[in-house]
């Protein structure tokens, strides 16, 4: 009898253990199928995580949104932000909610700090992960690319119920592998 309560048991850990990770997978994945694409532009920075490897760490131009009238909001707090695209077809927060939003496409995000009527978010894709041969050489380019003089440096996100996934980084209107491939390509 006791047998069965442990198999019974360990059996049952074991399923929660692979559903657990299969349901964050199964979401990412219909995030990426089904979710509506926007585009942010970015701005440079680049750290190394020990455990996850080389990435470009982004900061986004729309990182910003008006506090509705009214709204006390603090450092850390989750909030909705809305969005919408601005007249170059790019992504920015109009407006900021405490309750999930019903008709609006939105996301989740996190108050970096407030200055006067305007919150700074902490966004939930700040991070594109690349293979460590081809990072310094993807640092450069993006870097060059996000000058104030050039900004040609955009991610796209897809977007779901609140839910996000950074799906590529573009420089120069190309996705980011495929421009490192022309640009290092011998001229003819």
């Amino acid at each position: 009898m006791r047998q069965r309560v442990l198999l019974s048991l360990f059996i049952g850990v074991a399923i929660v253990q692979l559903l657990v990770p299969g349901s964050m997978i199964y979401s990412r994945e219909m995030t990426l199928r089904n979710g509506d694409q926007v585009r942010f532009r970015t701005t440079p920075v680049d750290p190394y995580d020990p455990f996850r490897g080389r990435f470009v760490a982004l900061d986004l131009e729309a990182a910003t949104a008006p506090i509705p009238e009214g709204v006390k909001l603090r450092r850390g707090q989750r909030v909705y932000a809305h969005l919408g695209v601005d007249e170059a077809g790019f992504a920015t927060l109009t407006a900021l909610s405490l309750k999930r939003p019903e008709r609006v496409s939105f996301i989740r995000v996190r108050v970096r700090s407030i200055r006067g009527q305007t919150a700074h978010l902490r966004l939930p894709f700040d991070r594109y992960y690349l293979e460590e041969p081809v990072a310094p050489e993807a640092e450069r380019a993006y870097r060059r690319h996000s000058r104030r003089d050039t900004r040609d440096a955009y991610i796209t996100v897809r977007v779901r119920d609140g839910q996000t996934v950074l799906e590529e980084l573009y420089i120069a209107g190309k996705p980011l592998l495929e421009f490192l491939a022309q640009e290092t390509q011998p001229s003819r």
